[in-house]
């Protein structure tokens, strides 16, 4: 019985973990181009297949405005948000750039932080893999 269990007792150890993914460059392109309105909040969807690489760029702002704009996980209420960034008025083309570190489905919310005097066209460029 004691030889028994010894024999059984190398099978209960933890299994070896699997090896982390290495990150790949982005390839893939996709550009919003919408219209947001007062106080308004825009949803952008977008799937990732594999880890690697994210840049999330909001440039062509008309009229020139601050616009809030956040990178987050889809989730069943909307779009849970990771990371946030202002773009002021006169301001250089904004990004936000990352890794994505797990396959799933991701969304961009572009929106007013009441600063936005008019409705303002956008275009979002996001840089995936």
């Amino acid at each position: 019985m004691i030889l028994g269990l010894a024999l059984l007792a190398p099978g209960c150890s933890d299994p070896v973990a699997p090896p982390t993914p290495t990150p790949v460059n982005p390839t893939i392109t996709e550009t919003f181009t919408a219209t947001l309105g007062l106080l308004g909040t825009n949803l952008h969807l977008f799937s990732v297949q594999q880890v690697g690489g994210l840049t999330v760029t909001i440039s062509d702002i008309n009229p020139d405005a601050t616009l809030s704009f956040a990178i987050g996980a889809q989730s069943v209420v909307g779009c849970t948000v990771l990371q946030q960034l202002t773009r002021a008025p006169g301001g250089a083309t904004a990004q936000l750039v990352g890794t994505i570190t797990a396959p799933g489905n991701f969304c961009v919310q572009v929106f007013d932080s009441n600063n936005i005097p008019e409705p303002v066209t956008y275009t979002l460029t996001v840089l995936h893999s």
